[in-house]
């Protein structure tokens, strides 16, 4: 398994450091779950590593973790005392690693559209939820990013062997030869998966065996 996270580390330390000569900023989704937490630390292990070997560090790094407001209050506990410790330790280790939350806007939200304009509970046939409390709030932030930066890089924590259909979305984005994808709907945007490659035992293995 360290032969593993070592190539893993290993690839984001060269994307990081050579093979995208651009400064355009890293964004990490993160939900708190267990692929976005693995991703982190793992790209948390390899800027400490280019800091232990430069003592630079070229680009931001953005974690980007979108509250719906409507989550089990237990998870977004959760998650808000994990965001604080990142940034408390992206501070102590002088890490390029801020922290940004974002929400929907109030004509968003869930309570306005279910009680203020009558929609029904969100259900299989009809997911109005989803666009409106996870995607938009995260695609405001992102494009803020891009008319500041240009360009920008999504870190997703996707991995072929979630699903058939995964694979197969992850496949019909890729540039052949690259590690980026192209980004389905944002132009000037590239998305990176770099445990793409993982299975789900790997994935809870380093959940559980991981500093």
């Amino acid at each position: 398994m360290s032969k593993i996270v070592d190539t893993i580390i290993d690839e984001i330390i060269d994307q990081y450091m050579y093979a995208d000569e651009t400064n355009r900023p890293w964004i990490i989704g993160f939900s708190g779950g267990k692929d976005s937490t693995v991703m982190l630390q793992l790209v948390w292990k390899a800027i400490e590593q280019i800091k232990q070997l430069t003592g630079i560090v070229k680009r931001d790094i953005i974690v980007v973790c979108n509250d719906t407001m409507v989550e089990n209050p237990i998870i977004t506990e959760y998650v808000n005392r994990v965001l604080n410790d990142i940034r408390k330790a992206a501070v102590e280790q002088d890490m390029p690693i801020q922290v940004v939350q974002t929400i929907p806007r109030l004509e968003d939200s869930f309570w306005v559209n279910l009680i203020g304009r009558g929609y029904p509970a969100p259900n299989n046939a009809f997911r109005w939820c989803t666009e409106r409390l996870k995607i938009r709030p995260t695609a405001r932030h992102l494009i803020e990013k891009i008319d500041q930066f240009g360009e920008a890089v999504i870190l997703i924590g996707t991995r072929t062997a979630e699903s058939a259909q995964r694979a197969k979305s992850m496949k019909k984005h890729e540039i052949k030869g690259k590690r980026l994808s192209k980004h389905p709907t944002q132009p000037n945007t590239h998305m990176y998966a770099p445990i793409r490659s993982l299975s789900l035992e790997e994935v809870w293995y380093l959940i559980n065996t991981m500093d």
